[in-house]
Parts: C-alpha cells; structure tokens; sequence
C-alpha cells in the first residue's frame, strides 16, 4: 500500500495527460485540454480536478512533469533577449556556426536559410581573455575592461547572460570571475556559463547549448515558479516537484529552472522510457517506440534495455550538446492539416490544427481536414460516452471538408481521398522508423511497434504491414502512457570532466582519481535532492575515440576494477556493432569521464502492473461501416467495436474490427488479428 499520492502530468499540444496513484495505490489517468497561451493552466486544473476526486492535497508525495514549454519556446522563438559575453576575438564563432548547411536534402536547397540567431551581433560582448588547449592562461582575465564592457549592457533590457569562453571546459576559472561581475552589475539577471552547462569539447557545440539555455531560462523560470506557487496555493507541501529531462531521468524544479535547455525533450523521454518498461515486462529486447498525438508523432529505436542516449541533437537546425534520449520528432499527428496546391498535389502537413481549432470535426472552427477527419470520415473514429465531456464528433462536417477541399480538386470520390491521406501520412511515419533503424544497422523484421498516444493505434497496425515487422504492441493505457513512464523516472544528474588523452598514456589511478571527484560530486547534489547514499545508483562512462576521429563512444566502466586493455577491447567491440568495422591498430583517445548520478525514487507499486483482463465470455460487438483500402480499391466493411475492457484472456479476435478505450481507439485491419497477453497487452499480428 501507498502511503502518499504520486502524480505525473504529460503536457502535449492538444491535451495533457495526468496519472496517478492515491493513497490506496489504485492508478487513475485523465486527459483535460492544453493551454497553449498559458501551459500552467492546463496542469493546474488537472491538479485541482484530482483534489476535487477527494485526494488530500497534503498527501501528494511526488510530482513529475513532462513540459513542452522549453520546446515550444525555442521554435516559436520566444525567449528573453540574451547577451553572449566571449572571448576577445572570437565574436563571430555564434554567427559563423559550422561553416556549413546540414546533411541531407538541405544541401540541394538552393533557398536554404541558416534559423534566426538567438542573439544580436550588437548583444554579443568581446572579454580581454585567452585560456589554452590545456587549461594553461595565455592571456590573462582584465577584470577592469569586462566590467567597463559588461556595464555597457544596462539599459538595454538583457533579460539573460551567456557566458562562453576558449577551452573553459578544461579551466572554468574566467568565466566564474565574469560571472561574479555580471552578478554584481546586472543583478537578478540570469547567467549561463558553458563550462557549467556544456563542459564538452567543441567550441560551437558549447556555444550553441549555452546561449539556448540562457535564452530559455527567463520564460521557463517564470513558467516553472509559477506553477510551483499555484501548486502550493492548492495545498500541495511537497519539494518533490520535478521535471523530467532529455536523459530519461527528473530533476527537481529549481535545478531545471536553471538548465531549461535539458528539457528540450522532455515529454519524448517519458514515452521512450515507458516503452523499454513495457518490453522489458513483456519479454521483449527490440522494440520500437512509437508515440502519436494530437500534433507530431515521436520514434526511438531500442535494440536490449536500455535507450540509446546521444550527446548531440537539433531542433528547428539549433546545435544543441547534452545527453538525451535517441528520439526523432516529426510533423504528423491527429491535427496534421491535408491541402491540396496548386498544381493538384495532395499534401499532409507539416501545419496542424492543433488544439484550436483543432480537426473539422470537433466543432470549434476548423475548416481544414486533418489525419483525424480522414479517420472520422472512413469510420474509424466514432463518438463515445468516455469523451462527451470533451467533444462530440461531427461526422457530416469532416466529410465535407474532405470533399470541398480534397475530393473535389483531386476529382476523387471522398474514401479514395481519406484513403490517400492516411496513406501518405503513414509513409511518412514509416520512413522515419527505417531511416532510424538502417543508420543502426538493424533488421526490423524481428522488432515489435509499442503504440501508443491519442493516435497511435489508429495508424500502428498499417505501419507493421508497411515494415514488415513482427508485431504492435497497444499497452493498456495507450492515450497516457508517456505520463506512466514520467511515474517510473528517478532523478538523474549527469558530471563530466573533459581531459583528452591518449588511452595507453593513463594510469588506473587517473581513472579513479577524477571518477572519483565526480563521483562525489554526484553524491552531494542528490543529497541535497533528498537522497541517502543507500537510494543512490552510479554509473559511470569513459568517452573515447579513435585517435582523429570527430566523435566519440561510450563505455561502461567499474571504478575498482579499471583495466586499460579491457576498456580498449570493449570500445572496438562496440564500434564494430554500431558501425561495422574497427581499427583494431589505431591509437585510441580518452576525451571525457562520465559519472551519472541516480537517485532511485521508492514506489511500492509500477504504473505497468495491469492485471489481465476478463477472462469470462465477452460483450457483443457494435458493427458500424467503414471503408479500408484492398489492393488499392476502397472497400465497404462491416466493422466491429469492441470496448476493451470486454475482451477476454486469451481470445483471438479477426480483423478488421476497432477497440475503444477512454484514452484512444485501436484499428486492425483486414488480414490481420489481435490478442491479449498476460499484462493486459493488445497484441496484434497478420493472420498468416
């Protein structure tokens, strides 16, 4: 039994999706609306729709949250204006970027343009200061000129710092001095220094994560403390409030108020981790984890169990170096927009309805059919009593807008036109699996899709036929199991030390010198989190190379038991997996030491622990029309509707046919059957 309520919010772009567990230790979830003009909102009103259920506010232990606020930010361009304070002679290295357009099809766009900067050349301050390649000052800091150029700044309303230097990774003595003194002549002005944020080699990498998180932090503070006012306005005492981060761990509200820019992917990490918890229970070591809403749809990859965490990522072409969960995002969702152009090419997305006005169909002013419409107008979609409270579906009216604006240009009848669009949206989901799979070299006929998201299941059993892969997985709560994974979290705070050196040069006292150092680091941090050293886990990682590379590899590592022979043969077996091929001669390099700190959080129960369901003789099936696309013609069926709460242990039931549950609707399509395995499981395969 709980002795205290543990709460988890999962904020998305057209609904946020609460879980929890009461005093009882009964799991509950509900989705209320977003508020994209005011993110607080939404949270707050599912908080107080929880008390209002009779949970005491007092009893909330843990609070988690997934946010997109920091996200929505950086691609809105939305935050403060942000002063960067560099090196002398080097204020050109933000603008000047890699000196490159990206990879793909970016490079044959000859209309190509690099993002907006996040900060003005005129806000970037040059400081009379130089620190070499090993830490050594070739230049020493003038205090006086970088407060007479730091002073410059008043008046000008900089709502935040960046501080970058040349190697302060290695030596982070300037940008501490610095720091102080824009402390004391802007006061209350947020600083983000790189050698806090980004203590990683690669100048503009640094650059570019340092100046995001400053650029962030004045919105995601005001965001984060005033949701943490209002949660104590509703009577919750807890410090437990946390958010959760990139890596796939939490961390509490004031650290993350600090480091917004490690919430880049926040809500992604939730789904990637529940989905590893899902296969793990289940017995299964590849899966993929396919996340569908209202507005994107979400894909990670995962060969064993464990995600694959990754140093460098994108957002809208911005750099930014911090460990995060292997996710990739694109346009397609519920509320992706279906056009057609000019010249009668049918389009979907990457635009979306979003919450408001949302599909056609939901009646609140859309007038552009959606992925939603189509699934509406094919007879996927119908209403249900679990959803009146939120919208009753307009049937006619998605049919319509089909029609005028698909139909009719195209010259197709209005299935043949739904049909293209659920394909094309499909493909383009499809695709992004593959890309993901083939740059790991893996063969996905083996893997299962674990489904899940408002619309996820809608799409999930074409996209198995699409893969050829061997199975979907629908868990139990599909519609909010991102937020279930935000329950499984603990905290996790991430040291690194940068110190490039040749591998057979180190001692095991090198190692365990400075793993040493971080370890305790790592110990001090989640002790003020409320950690004993008994709920505390370590793990810790070497980054290495082979000597001219440009990136690097992670291996797991043992303080006690170091052998340097061991880590070389462990770091040739994982090039050659990830990459095909090792040069077994070639001098390896140690760039960075890793320590990850974990403070596991105590749960007496799992957010996965779904019992099986009615084992008795099922419920009759509802049978309303709906059309599927055989061998390329559409084609009338008659579909049955199951509740999922009446399907029994152990039955198979053919497709096509539809589940319904409270949080998302389930299609398998012709050809194909689903059964329930022992926790609970929508499995779903082809018949033959």
């Amino acid at each position: 039994m709980l002795a205290k309520v543990q709460i988890a919010v999962d904020t998305g772009g057209t609904f946020s999706d609460f879980t929890y567990f009461d005093v009882a230790g009964d799991l509950h979830s509900f989705k209320v609306p977003s508020t994209p003009e005011s993110p607080e909102k939404a949270v707050i009103n599912g908080l107080r729709k929880i008390i209002e259920s009779g949970v005491v506010a007092d009893d909330v232990e843990i609070f988690i949250h997934g946010t997109t606020v920091g996200t929505n930010t950086l691609l809105q361009e939305h935050g403060g204006r942000t002063a960067l304070l560099i090196t002398e002679g080097f204020d050109a290295v933000y603008e000047v970027q890699e000196q490159a357009r990206p990879y793909g099809s970016e490079i044959f766009n000859l209309k190509y343009q690099r993002p907006k900067l996040l900060v003005d050349r005129s806000d970037v301050v040059e400081i009379p200061e130089r620190i070499g390649s090993q830490g050594e000052v070739v230049r020493g800091l003038d205090l006086a000129e970088a407060r007479k150029r730091i002073e410059a700044l008043k008046g000008q309303d900089i709502e935040a710092i960046a501080i970058c230097f040349l190697f302060s990774f290695i030596n982070s003595d300037h940008e501490k001095a610095v720091q102080a003194i824009v402390e004391e002549v802007l006061p209350g002005i947020p600083v983000t220094l790189s050698s806090g944020i980004c203590p990683f080699i690669r100048e503009y990498y640094r650059l570019s994560t340092t100046v995001i998180n400053a650029y962030l932090t004045p919105k995601m503070d005001r965001y984060l403390s005033g949701l943490d006012n209002e949660m104590s306005g509703l009577g919750i005492k807890t410090n437990k409030r946390y958010v959760m981060q990139s890596n796939g761990g939490v961390a509490s509200i004031s650290n993350t108020a600090r480091r917004p820019v490690s919430t880049l992917m926040s809500g992604l990490a939730g789904g990637v981790m529940a989905s590893l918890k899902i296969l793990e229970q289940a017995g299964i070591s590849s899966g993929i984890s396919f996340d569908m809403g209202g507005t994107s749809c979400d894909v990670a990859v995962s060969e064993g169990r464990s995600a694959e965490i990754r140093d460098r990522f994108e957002i809208d072409g911005r750099h930014i170096c911090l460990p995060s969960v292997q996710v990739e995002t694109l346009s397609a969702g519920g509320g992706t927009l279906a056009w057609v152009d000019d010249l009668s090419q049918l389009h979907v997305g990457p635009e979306s309805a979003g919450a408001v006005p949302g599909p056609v169909a939901y009646g609140r002013g859309g007038d552009t059919p959606t992925v939603t419409d189509c699934n509406v107008a094919l007879g996927y979609l119908g209403n249900r009593a679990e959803v009146a409270e939120h919208l009753t579906l307009d049937v006619s009216a998605a049919k319509a807008a089909i029609s005028e604006k698909l139909a009719i240009p195209l010259d197709l009848d209005e299935a043949t036109a739904a049909l293209g669009v659920l394909k094309v949206i499909d493909i383009k989901m499809s695709e992004a699996i593959r890309a993901l799979a083939t740059s790991k070299g893996l063969d996905l006929r083996d893997f299962t899709l674990v489904s899940f998201g408002g619309a996820g299941p809608l799409h999930s059993s074409r996209i198995m036929r699409e893969l050829n892969l061997k199975q979907v997985l629908v868990p139990a709560m599909p519609g909010v199991t991102s937020a279930l994974g935000l329950l499984e979290a603990d905290v996790r705070h991430e040291f690194i030390r940068t110190r490039p050196n040749a591998l057979n040069d180190l001692q095991p006292s090198d190692f365990s010198q400075t793993l040493g150092k971080l370890r305790a680091e790592a110990i001090a941090q989640l002790s003020v989190d409320g950690f004993s050293e008994e709920q505390m886990r370590m793990e810790m990682q070497l980054d290495l190379r082979y000597q001219g590379q440009g990136y690097e590899l992670s291996v797991d590592v043992e303080m006690d038991t170091i052998d340097v022979a061991y880590i070389r043969k462990q770091f040739d077996a994982i090039h050659a997996k990830k990459f095909g091929h090792a040069a077994l001669t070639q001098p390896v390099e140690l760039m960075a030491y890793r320590v990850i700190g974990i403070g596991v959080t105590e749960r007496k129960n799992s957010a996965f622990n779904k019992g099986p369901l009615n084992s008795s003789e099922a419920s009759q099936a509802i049978i309303r029309e709906a059309v599927f696309d055989v061998d390329g013609v559409p084609t009338k069926f008659e579909l049955p509707v199951w509740q999922r709460t009446d399907l029994s242990q152990g039955s198979n039931y053919d497709g096509p046919l539809v589940i319904e549950q409270a949080d998302t609707t389930t299609l398998i399509v012709p050809g194909q059957y689903v059964f329930i395995d022992d926790f609970g499981n929508l499995i779903v395969r082809e018949t033959d």
